[in-house]
């Protein structure tokens, strides 16, 4: 038995909500049982949970909440999807100097590349005795493109690019102090241009009126 994440994208996109309702109350198959499943969307270049549900261990049916699917569109549906899109993927596993290859051409590069905008995806996971059953059955449904991964890859994915995601925001929350000591450097550069230049007025006013005086008394004594 294996456990994999398949992504399917469906001819008539409705075809993805309509898979997903039906197998709610029939996620079990002869060669397969499936514990997790998402549609997600596309919009504007962003990949969206719609709707999805999750199995527990004791057969109860229940909202998608977490678990590795929850975690997984988490990922493309953020930053990381947003700002790279299908080279998420390939980013990722170069990050990692020798990463496998499976980790750069992985499913969240696929989702991205395969999904296009306004387009419905069905993401599964799924333990599976042989293939053919659960690929069957989906075929049913008029599929454009059926993905599989091994499960055991997808959470190593995900672990790295939330990995990532962490270094990225260190950056960013650098940059942004970096920003903020910068404004903060100029804001007293200003004060400190401020108080020179009304000190070099003040004094440029005080030597105007010893001049003055000064021009007073040559005067005075030449009388």
């Amino acid at each position: 038995m294996e456990n994999n994440v398949l992504l399917a994208v469906f001819k008539n996109q409705l075809s993805a909500y309509e898979v997903l309702n039906n197998i709610k109350g029939n996620f079990v198959g002869k060669n397969y049982v499936i514990t997790e499943a998402a549609v997600v969307k596309k919009e504007n270049g962003k990949v969206v949970f719609k709707e999805g549900f999750e199995v527990s261990s004791n057969g109860q049916v229940g909202f998608l909440s977490g678990g590795l699917l929850g975690a997984f569109v988490g990922i493309i549906g953020g930053p990381l999807g947003i700002l790279f899109g299908g080279s998420l993927g390939a980013l990722i596993g170069e990050s990692r100097g020798n990463a496998e290859d499976e980790i750069k051409t992985g499913i969240l590069a696929d989702t991205t590349k395969y999904l296009t905008d306004d387009n419905f995806g069905l993401v599964l996971l799924a333990t599976e005795e042989e293939n053919s059953e659960l690929d069957e059955y989906l075929k049913k449904y008029d599929e454009e493109i059926i993905l599989r991964k091994s499960a055991n890859v997808v959470q190593k994915e995900v672990e790295l690019a939330k990995e990532y995601e962490k270094e990225l925001y260190k950056t960013a929350a650098y940059d942004e102090f970096k920003k903020m000591a910068n404004e903060e450097k100029d804001k007293l550069k200003i004060k400190v241009d401020d108080v020179l230049a009304n000190l070099k007025d003040k004094f440029e006013e005080a030597d105007s009126k010893i001049k003055l005086e000064v021009a007073k008394l040559r005067e005075k004594f030449r009388k």
